[in-house]
């Protein structure tokens, strides 16, 4: 089949520059989504034991991905040089797949955003009941209670009568004896404060990946009409 492709610029009448442009974009969003993995994952790592494997997975899936995105643009570089149908077939190919990966994380982010405070609350309890014996149970709860201003895990009547000092505000040039109680304590419970903030690292995750699934969508549909370009169309080759 010929086509006259005129005066077309060259970005569109090659298949290697049109190849290498859609690949140079798969190629950023491959930088990206480990880089929002790994911020993710060292953010929530913090609160190791207060949270599920799904906290994990979420920004291990998307390391991952990116990881196999960058793995995926080495050979959509090459199908641009080449030329080759069966390389530039296999790169469109392996992009419907991104596809329904990127898709996979904007499902997965979205559904955490609403269910995390839920997610959270039986780890909480679990390790609230190890307070006083354990010390980085309990460094980890006074740091919590103390920068979320949260007390327990639905509210302060979850310690009963031995309420922590950390879940009362003191100010400065405050002179001991401090006792911290029911009436001066902070009245919301933890797993709503941190559900809140993990709700909102989940939307912006979210948020990413339905972006980058649309350009996904339109890349990948790129990738193909290159495809049958490359295996039916008489293209400019560069040497």
């Amino acid at each position: 089949m010929n086509i006259n492709i005129g005066s077309t610029p060259k970005l569109f009448k090659s298949v290697r520059y049109s190849l290498a442009a859609v690949n140079s974009i798969f190629l950023i969003k491959g930088i990206i989504l480990p880089i929002l993995g790994v911020t993710y994952l060292v953010k929530h790592n913090v609160y190791d034991q207060l949270i599920t494997n799904r906290f994990i997975n979420l920004p291990a899936f998307t390391i991952a991905t990116g990881v196999l995105i960058l793995a995926i643009a080495v050979l959509g570089y090459y199908g641009a040089f080449s030329e080759k149908f069966y390389v530039v077939a296999g790169y469109a190919s392996l992009m419907v797949v991104i596809f329904v990966f990127e898709m996979t994380i904007t499902i997965i982010a979205f559904d955490l955003r609403n269910s995390s405070a839920t997610a959270i609350r039986t780890p909480m309890v679990e390790s609230m009941n190890l307070y006083e014996a354990r010390r980085d149970i309990a460094r980890l709860w006074d740091d919590l209670q103390m920068s979320f201003e949260c007390c327990g895990v639905s509210g302060r009547h979850d310690w009963s009568n031995r309420i922590p000092i950390s879940c009362c505000h003191i100010d400065y040039g405050t002179i001991s004896p401090f006792q911290c109680n029911i009436s001066n304590s902070y009245p919301t419970g933890c797993a709503s404060a941190l559900g809140g903030w993990f709700s909102t690292n989940a939307h912006v995750m979210g948020t990413f990946a339905a972006v980058f699934t649309s350009i996904q969508a339109l890349l990948t549909a790129m990738s193909g009409w290159l495809a049958w370009r490359a295996k039916f169309e008489e293209v400019e080759l560069e040497s």
